[in-house]
């Protein structure tokens, strides 16, 4: 018989096949769940009312009657997407209104808006950095990051998480670039601890560098007033290179950067991530515009905020193998293994929680987690029902392990 040889289209399928049975097989396939209706922290997925642990929407922003409003008023005004990109058509007045309106609560000259945070971090760290400059990033920041830091070509260099004396260290190895920043987030996402804000700054300018923040977990959240991360530490704004997000605590999508008007002109300029994209839908410019009022009218949101994340806190520091991050709307339980990560979220669904797996690569070996998401819409009752939930399933399987 002839032999037959396969096309390079059937090779690839074969080898998408073995690389999904191999993350399979170590239990690190995922699928999508879709949710069929969402009801502030009430999601119905397959049939089933659930309370969701596992959302962004920290302030409980993204159902606001003003946000759904402003976005069907201007759908029906200006269409639904923005049909170009900013720079050949696509920026309306929403989006003026927008960045005039970030720099405005950020207390900056001027801000730029991107389709999200993964893109507001590859354009801003990508027009900034070059061949000449060196990049020192925590351990722990976001893929996008990364991302930007391999992306830009700048030397890169990793510090221990939240380590600000090993930062200081690569940074003094790093002399002779153009340019040298340290990067790092506001909130980690994964771990809910805050960087050492005022170290790594006060170390950045000590030796002639720069401090990039993703404050994509902090904006509108951390600080008296909502203005991130760089408040919370008592740190001027005007300190750092600051990243935010709109698709997080503001209820809305799109990332943004917030500064010096000559920063943001060149952004405007050399930003690949916004240069040839197409612009953010007109509609989700103005829901953004107005959740920046409502978060300006209704300062309570932050509170309740807060006041949940204490008693959730309060009820799981107790709990067998939990160690919490200081006070923080995230909220990890590291258990360690994959498998009892997922039998863990498996045991919460069962009850009606939605808490996924969170599982390498998204975290480091040995610690496959479950990531706890707190918000302003949670109540009592859904706090009580999901601590009572841990407390059975971890009490009873770390007194008969004994270990992690």
């Amino acid at each position: 018989m002839p032999i037959t040889v396969a096309s390079a289209r059937e090779r690839l399928l074969a080898e998408c096949l073995d690389e999904v049975g191999a993350l399979k097989e170590a239990g690190r396939y995922r699928r999508l769940r879709c949710l069929e209706a969402v009801d502030g922290p009430v999601v119905r997925i397959e049939g089933r009312e659930l309370v969701c642990w596992c959302a962004n929407d920290y302030l409980g922003l993204s159902t606001h009657p003003a946000l759904a409003q402003a976005a069907a008023e201007t759908a029906a005004a200006w269409g639904v997407g923005a049909r170009a990109s900013r720079l050949l058509g696509g920026t309306s007045q929403w989006h003026v209104r927008l960045e005039e309106s970030l720099a405005a609560w950020c207390g900056a000259e001027a801000a730029l808006s991107y389709a999200s945070g993964y893109l507001a971090n590859l354009g801003t760290l990508g027009a900034l950095l070059s061949s000449q400059d060196a990049v020192i990033v925590d351990r722990l920041a976001h893929a996008s990051l990364f991302d930007a830091a391999r992306g830009s070509r700048a030397r890169l260099r990793v510090f221990r998480h939240n380590d600000a004396s090993h930062a200081a260290e690569l940074l003094s190895r790093a002399r002779g670039f153009r340019r040298r920043v340290i990067v790092t987030e506001g909130v980690f996402s994964m771990e809910g601890d805050r960087a050492p804000l005022e170290e790594l700054v006060t170390i950045a300018e000590a030796h002639d560098a720069l401090v990039y923040l993703d404050d994509a977990h902090g904006a509108f959240v951390l600080g008296e007033s909502g203005r991130g991360a760089p408040e919370a530490a008592g740190v001027s704004m005007d300190r750092v290179l600051y990243m935010g997000a709109m698709g997080k605590a503001l209820g809305c999508q799109g990332g943004f950067v917030a500064g010096p008007a000559p920063l943001i002109d060149l952004l405007r300029n050399r930003a690949r991530a916004f240069i040839y994209t197409t612009a953010l839908a007109v509609p989700v410019a103005a829901a953004a515009v107005a959740a920046l009022t409502v978060l300006r009218d209704e300062p309570d949101r932050r509170a309740r905020l807060w006041s949940r994340a204490r008693a959730l806190r309060r009820r799981l520091g107790a709990l067998p193998a939990v160690s919490l991050p200081e006070p923080s709307h995230i909220l990890p339980i590291v258990v360690g293994q994959v498998s009892l990560a997922r039998e863990l979220a498996e045991r919460l669904w069962s009850r009606g929680i939605w808490a996924p797996a969170i599982r390498p690569p998204t975290v480091s070996e040995r610690t496959a987690r479950l990531r706890l998401s707190v918000t302003a819409l949670h109540t009592d009752a859904q706090i009580d029902q999901l601590a009572r939930a841990l407390e059975e399933f971890l009490s009873a399987h770390f007194k008969t392990s004994g270990d992690r």
